[in-house]
């Protein structure tokens, strides 16, 4: 596709056309139990045991035969533990031969331990759980698709799981590009820059669900570019390639990603992120970010994060949103959607929105930014208008002003 025709999709048009292209077909592994939790279940898990295995006290009390019961017509006064009657605790299997319980509530002692039942059974198997009616051996205790909670990890164990099949997480490689950048483990030359775009989205991609594969810094050099995006379509399922804006002397990430694949989106109708890319190299999909931190992390949740979600076949959670006050004007600088950064902070029973600088990166810009503000293009908001803000953290989380 010729970049003069390429669509330039806003944020919800190209998530749409993400979930039309990509088809992953996703591999299964097999983790035990005890490691499967937030993984996503591959098949239909049925139990191995049977639960209770055995008759069950469901409250704390003491276990009878209710035969016994009916015979002695309520005298219990030679009833002797452990031949008449025995305590049963909730949950425990009650001894063989014995098939009622009583609840302690209505059981008396006398001072030289007489036993004395104030409210008779009226049926036998009162108070007793059936084996099996938790479930029984063969039945389904996990669908395929569910995400393994703790809770259900528990539930897992119970049944006799020890090994479970998971949705392998997809592997998604990280190619940080720029003759301008240099790695956190030396010392910073004159005029460089610290390569922190593969740090965070590889953490990001963790968060996720997702399996990072960080390169190594690749310089603007189209031969190594090509080399390593040509290795990570073959070894990935998903594909990150972060760097040159295709603007620059030595930004070649066009031509580069037109070798290894189809450029179906080259720019996106919005900021920052504007040069964002989209490329289907074979089967597997080819997010292109923009290097500055803002613009990268923004764009690599809007896209990179819903195709991991498709990828382990769970749906990807919208933000959630807040209302609140302007405390100064903000607009799009540009005639097309632009999505600016904002501080969130509780006044009362209300929230105010402070804009942020958001060519602050990661400094004290970004550390204040806990929201996102979009601002349709050419639209100005004024001091004191209430707007709509996508929350980055829990609303728990808001600061008091």
């Amino acid at each position: 596709m010729k970049r003069e025709s390429a669509p330039q999709p806003n944020r919800d048009e190209l998530v749409a056309m993400l979930m039309e292209r990509v088809d992953f077909v996703p591999e299964t592994e097999i983790v035990p139990v005890l490691d499967s939790v937030d993984r996503v279940a591959a098949e239909d898990i049925v139990s191995v045991n049977t639960l209770p295995n055995a008759p069950a006290s469901r409250m704390d009390g003491i276990a009878i035969r209710f035969e016994d019961w009916n015979t002695c017509a309520g005298n219990t006064e030679k009833w002797q533990e452990g031949a008449d009657y025995v305590f049963s605790n909730t949950g425990v299997a009650i001894p063989s031969g014995y098939d009622t319980v009583v609840l302690i509530e209505q059981v008396e002692f006398s001072a030289n331990g007489v036993l004395r039942i104030t409210k008779a059974p009226e049926a036998p198997g009162e108070n007793v759980t059936l084996p099996g009616s938790r479930v029984e051996t063969g039945t389904r205790i996990l669908s395929r698709g569910t995400v393994i909670t703790p809770q259900k990890m528990g539930l897992l164990v119970s049944c006799g799981i020890r090994k479970v099949p998971v949705i392998r997480k997809p592997r998604v490689a990280v190619i940080p590009t720029g003759d301008e950048l240099v790695s956190y483990r030396v010392p910073l030359p004159r005029g460089k820059n610290v390569e922190t775009n593969g740090i965070v989205l590889s953490a990001l991609l963790q968060k996720w669900g997702a399996e990072p594969a960080l390169y190594p810094i690749i310089p603007d050099d189209p031969e190594q570019l090509h080399a390593a995006l040509r290795q990570a379509v073959e070894e990935s399922d998903i594909v990150v390639f972060n760097g040159g804006s295709s603007k620059g002397s030595h930004d070649y990430a066009t031509d580069v990603l037109g070798r290894v694949g189809e450029v179906l989106v080259y720019e996106v109708g919005h900021g920052p992120g504007k040069h964002t890319s989209f490329t289907m190299a074979d089967r597997t999909p080819v997010i292109g970010l923009v290097g500055p931190p803002g613009g990268a992390e923004l764009t690599a949740g809007w896209y990179v994060r819903p195709l991991v979600c498709k990828y382990l076949g769970i749906p990807d959670l919208k933000p959630r949103t807040v209302q609140a006050e302007l405390t100064e004007a903000v607009k799009a600088h540009v005639p097309f959607d632009f999505y600016t950064q904002v501080q969130i902070v509780r006044r009362g029973e209300k929230y105010s929105a402070h804009p942020i600088n958001m060519f602050a990166g990661r400094g004290r810009g970004a550390e204040e930014s806990n929201a996102v503000l979009h601002i349709p293009g050419g639209t100005v908001f004024r001091a004191g208008d209430m707007v709509t803000a996508e929350l980055k953290i829990p609303e728990e989380y808001i600061p008091d002003e």
